[in-house]
């Protein structure tokens, strides 16, 4: 028994050492013609491959360098280059019939360029339409005659450039496919690093193959793709001064040339406006599109904005033709909680007084969205009820004048309701017209704008409530009190008028340090209207800066914050 075994070994061994000898005996260079026509009919391209060796461990071909090379429509550079690649094969057939059987396929740091043309084709879509001498076309067979047990690629380059002229670079491409052929869908993974940002990994089934155009080729697959940096990627262009960092978790389906993607995007730091800032806090998007792969449109239904409790419904379209997106889409939400919304205030560009933030009430909302992703204009009505604006009071801010009339400033201001038409744009934001009704202090009505650099210019009237002034009870209150003298006529005439007629007051300064200042020519109009009293008799127009020396004496630089008094 003992020399039946030593003899099966040594028998063994003879055949290990015949069979190293014969592929030494094997010139691989014989096998390179039939290599470079048989993939070369496979991908419709015409394949040129370096030198062969034959490894004796590994019972593979491999090759100094492979080119690929790329439809003619799209130049003369290769589709693919690769520095080396490696071809696992059957040994049996090759060493008794001298027949090459294709096992696996491993290329080593290729490059793959994508192309698109100016009519939106590209240039992977005639792939496997055939072999390079007889023309590839749309609608062409797919050939039958090659699949590949096992495809890799290692630490590869992929250079995608869309007919805008845009171009996006993704580095250490790792695939790995098996099972690889025309006729059926294959499993497949992909991870590759973003330049400029981020990572992604794709993993499902592609397939079967649709040669001649393969754009319509059926794919289902899961997409993860992390710190996606917008500007880095090219979605925004770096001087815009807007931008964020992505997280996308997402089901991918194509068919007939539709994607259809669903899933989640957990956006940090995101600016969508040059005149905000980022957003201090995460937000999350559950989104559902669809994209037609043919002319590179899309719509988006069924989406959901998350900022805490609050949300917001979007739905619209999209144009990814351009090199930077284009959307035109709807953003809505009704009675949303106003604490929750707060991190999406300096997304959109809205800037509250220093030390100062929204509490409480409810917020409404109806905008249209257009434009490039990175200079979008955003246009329609926003309201808020039932709101204080915490650690500002705009009484105190309005100074001297409320001092005199008696009335005390509340520490917050309360909103009992304020309603805008809004238009921001990278230029900055205009409201056009404006109002608010303000507790213990009146209405606010006018038009305005903050620029980009949040500096102020709005014109406003202000009317103090009847109720708050007393100008509404007869001979009582502040301004009825003051009615007994000329001066105290016309202080009390201006109290009155700021019930009823209102005052004019610019609002200047910077969206973070507002400044409040009277228009003199509406003062100047109330203080006639006071000095007249009920006199029967028209006043006499008083001089050119009677008016502005009236105001003065009287109101002390109205509207200008008040000092704090000392504590002795």
């Amino acid at each position: 028994m003992k020399r039946l075994l030593v003899g099966v070994i040594v028998v063994v061994l003879a055949l290990v050492v015949l069979g190293a000898a014969a592929l030494l005996l094997v010139d691989a260079n014989h096998f390179r013609p039939q290599i470079q026509a048989s993939l070369g009919k496979a991908l419709g391209r015409e394949v040129s491959i370096g030198t062969l060796h034959m490894s004796v461990w590994t019972g593979s071909l491999e090759a100094d360098e492979i080119r690929i090379g790329d439809d003619p429509r799209f130049g003369k550079q290769p589709f693919v280059s690769a520095r080396s690649l490696d071809l696992g094969v059957k040994l049996w057939p090759l060493l008794v019939h001298r027949e090459l059987h294709v096992t696996s396929l491993t290329l080593d740091k290729p490059v793959v360029r994508l192309l698109q043309n100016r009519k939106g084709d590209w240039n992977f879509a005639g792939l496997g339409a055939g072999g390079p001498e007889s023309g590839a076309g749309r609608g062409a067979a797919a050939p039958t005659g090659l699949t590949v047990d096992r495809l890799r690629i290692d630490d590869g380059r992929i250079e995608l450039t869309r007919m805008a002229g845009d171009r996006k670079v993704y580095d250490h491409v790792q695939l790995s496919a098996d099972h690889v052929g025309t006729q059926a869908a294959f499993p497949f993974e992909l991870k590759a690093d973003i330049a400029g940002g981020g990572t992604l990994a794709l993993d499902g089934k592609l397939g079967p193959w649709q040669a001649g155009n393969a754009v319509l080729t059926p794919v289902d697959a899961h997409l993860l793709m992390h710190d996606l940096n917008l500007v880095g990627a090219g979605l925004m262009a770096r001087d815009s001064g807007v931008g964020g960092v992505l997280d996308l978790d997402t089901q991918i389906t194509s068919a007939k040339g539709v994607l259809r993607s669903r899933g989640r995007i957990d956006a940090r730091k995101l600016q969508l406006v040059a005149s905000g800032s980022p957003s201090p806090q995460p937000l999350r998007i559950d989104y559902q599109a669809d994209y037609r792969l043919d002319n590179g449109t899309g719509r988006i239904a069924n989406t959901v904005l998350h900022a805490g409790a609050a949300q917001l419904s979007i739905g619209g379209s999209f144009d990814n033709r351009p090199a930077v997106m284009r959307m035109d889409f709807k953003v809505k939400g009704q009675r949303q909680p106003i604490d929750d919304l707060q991190p999406l205030l300096p997304v959109f560009g809205v800037i509250l007084p220093k030390d100062s933030r929204l509490a409480g009430g409810t917020a409404s909302m109806d905008l249209t969205v257009r434009g490039p992703l990175d200079a979008l204009v955003i246009h329609g009505p926003v309201s808020l009820d039932g709101t204080r604006l915490a650690g500002y009071s705009l009484g105190d801010k309005l100074g001297g004048a409320l001092a005199l009339a008696g009335i005390s400033a509340p520490k917050d201001t309360v909103i009992r309701h304020a309603e805008a038409m809004l238009t921001i744009s990278p230029k900055g934001i205009d409201a056009d017209p404006a109002k608010a009704q303000i507790a213990q202090l009146g209405s606010f009505t006018g038009k305005g704008r903050m620029a980009a650099d949040g500096a102020l210019d709005f014109r406003m009237l202000v009317k103090l409530d009847e109720g708050v002034t007393g100008a509404g009870q007869a001979g009582q209150g502040l301004a009825g009190l003051l009615g007994g003298s000329k001066a105290g006529g016309a202080l009390g005439g201006l109290i009155k008028g700021m019930s009823t007629n209102g005052v004019g007051v610019r609002v200047g300064g910077t969206a973070s340090a507002p400044s409040f200042k009277l228009d003199p020519k509406a003062a100047v109009g109330l203080l006639e209207a006071g000095t007249r009293g009920n006199s029967t008799q028209p006043a006499a127009k008083p001089p050119a800066d009677s008016g502005k020396d009236v105001l003065n004496n009287l109101l002390q630089n109205a509207l200008k914050p008040k000092q704090p008094t000392s504590g002795h």
